[in-house]
């Protein structure tokens, strides 16, 4: 599904006015981008972002980034270790970081469990509760070489969606996934698989596809171009509550995983 669209003209601009307007409220998605890979004991910046990544929309301070003000950060590293990581809200994002990593594969997890109840029955959504997660991982090197079959042993998320195998060989320099290697991830539900999920899959030149998890809540794609990819999920949980004194019928729980491909593959040692 290729949601990119050029329009020219008056009239264009009317029809670009319709799209928009028909885009359910809750279309926007928490994600998190830092960089591939970071030398050991060095610092690694951390954005987290509200929008569209397809659309190439990045909500604003002063504006519905205000929505998400309380979303939370965390960096989990290979030894176990968990560091709370406090954002400071940019133009575009909140922004965050960490003075030193450790070597290995370190998991960064945002969460915002604090959005406020939307009313979205005209989309037939009814009156829901968003809960936002969203993952993704970096690689702090060292000199040595890094196990490359290490286990993620990074806490899961409410609603999550895991890597099981990108490709990657974590030896200094060979750390992200190429075009045409296949990635396999794995959908989860408070620790259970979800199978029959849709899993969007939204690439960096704004191309989108929709899969389905299997019977096993898995579900795999082949990444055609580099750059950052953003995987997208949504799950129901249709039990009422109540939050900020306002009651709602469900809570809609929506996670990401955003994971980089490198422009080319090295050449075989």
């Amino acid at each position: 599904m290729n949601r990119t669209i050029v329009f020219r003209g008056m009239w264009g601009v009317l029809v670009l006015a319709w799209v928009l307007a028909a885009v359910p409220a809750d279309a926007h998605f928490v994600w998190v981008e830092t960089e591939a890979t970071a030398p050991a004991g060095s610092g690694q910046p951390v954005k987290v972002y509200f929008g569209e990544y397809a659309e190439f929309l990045r909500e604003e301070r002063g504006g519905r980034l205000d929505s998400i003000d309380g979303v939370t950060l965390r960096v989990q590293d290979p030894k176990r270790g968990q560091a709370d990581v406090p954002l400071t809200k940019q133009v575009n994002h909140f922004a965050g970081g960490l003075s030193s990593c450790v070597p290995g594969r370190n998991a960064v997890v945002a969460e915002q469990a604090k959005a406020p109840v939307q009313d979205l029955r005209k989309h037939d959504l009814g009156i829901v509760k968003p809960m936002f997660y969203a993952r993704t991982y970096f690689v702090c090197l060292e000199e040595s070489r890094i196990n490359e079959h290490e286990r993620d042993h990074s806490t899961p998320l409410a609603l999550d969606l895991i890597p099981l195998t990108t490709g990657m060989n974590l030896a200094a320099g060979r750390v992200t996934p190429a075009p045409g290697g296949e990635i396999v991830v794995k959908a989860l539900f408070n620790g259970q698989r979800l199978p029959g999920t849709q899993v969007l899959v939204h690439a960096p030149n704004g191309w989108d596809k929709e899969l389905k998890t299997d019977a096993e809540g898995i579900v795999s794609f082949t990444p055609l171009w580099p750059g950052r990819y953003v995987l997208e999920m949504i799950h129901v949980e249709k039990t009422p509550g109540e939050f900020g004194g306002t009651a709602y019928e469900a809570l809609r729980h929506r996670s990401t995983l955003a994971i980089q491909i490198r422009a080319e593959r090295p050449a075989e040692q």
